[in-house]
């Protein structure tokens, strides 16, 4: 913060001749804490920092330099503000359009403030919540059953055929993937470690059934074709479904209750405002306006 004032003195000493020589012409001279002049608006120090402190953060971190902050000057606050006041001079901010999204920004902006007051704090969530969700739900917490799998994995018809002669012969399946594996398995002869249900991309899909369908260690499947080649899968081993710890998901389960928390009064909060609020609807009017909504329905039948 001490740096960033620093820059922002600096440039006053850098630009005030430069707009103070706008003056020149019979106008009145910039004052101390006045930045910059654009036409009859004058724009301060004060409010170019309130300003560069609404910058989204990626915009942040361009203005730690003193040419970072000269750019943002020029080429944002001065800019927006010169094509502000043509707009105003064609008499584009009075358009109805414009003032109608003026005024929905307006009615949103209030409306968050609104909520973001009324729920504050409101969705704190206990320890004692977390286990007890937990508990309950502990079904939602268990790893998927998984395979440790081998595999042959060639691209070629030819290559496929030897694979499948030696296999039969009884030339160990280890070995042979790591004479034929044209992927980086064939380093530890196949090993494709765990793999979970769901794990695998869609295109091998046909891989993911297969290798869920062996049933004992040790088992070979027969030839699987995917779009990258050919694979034969040997099972290593299999583990079943793990409930995962609680200090693992407490985190998670945290966000959940918070977010029900807060959904629920802000349901709440909203059944309240409209009990309070006097609403006529003109249901004759309304009932006009839906059957005009219903003709296109009716005349496509």
């Amino acid at each position: 913060m001490i740096k960033r004032r620093a820059i922002l003195f600096a440039l006053i000493l850098l630009m005030t001749p430069l707009f103070s020589g706008c003056g020149s012409g019979g106008e009145k001279p910039l004052g101390e804490r006045e930045l910059v002049r654009i036409n009859n608006l004058t724009i301060s120090l004060e409010e170019f920092r309130q300003m560069s402190e609404r910058q989204p953060l990626e915009w942040k971190m361009r203005l730690v330099s003193e040419k970072g902050l000269r750019d943002f000057l020029e080429n944002y606050v001065i800019t927006r503000e010169i094509l502000y006041q043509e707009a105003k001079k064609r008499g584009i901010d009075s358009k109805k359009e414009i003032v109608m999204k003026v005024e929905d920004f307006r009615r949103a902006m209030a409306i968050d403030a609104l909520l973001e007051e009324t729920l504050r704090d409101k969705g704190e969530v206990s320890d004692s919540e977390i286990q007890q969700f937990y508990q309950e739900n502990v079904g939602g917490f268990t790893e998927p059953q998984e395979v440790k799998v081998r595999h042959i994995f060639v691209t070629s018809d030819a290559a496929l055929q030897e694979v499948l002669t030696r296999l039969s012969r009884g030339e160990g399946f280890e070995t042979l993937a790591s004479i034929y594996n044209v992927d980086k398995s064939r380093e530890d002869g196949g090993n494709l470690g765990y793999i979970r249900r769901g794990q695998l991309a869609p295109v091998f899909g046909p891989f993911e059934e297969v290798a869920f369908s062996l049933k004992k260690k040790g088992d070979i499947s027969e030839v699987v074709k995917t779009l990258h080649g050919y694979h034969i899968i040997k099972l290593e081993e299999r583990r079943g479904r793990v409930v995962r710890p609680l200090d693992k998901v407490k985190e998670k389960i945290r966000f959940f209750l918070q977010q029900k928390k807060r959904q629920e009064v802000y349901l709440e909060y909203v059944k309240e405002a409209k009990a309070k609020a006097k609403v006529t609807i003109n249901e004759k009017l309304w009932g006009e306006e839906e059957k005009k909504g219903a003709k296109p329905t009716e005349e496509k039948k």
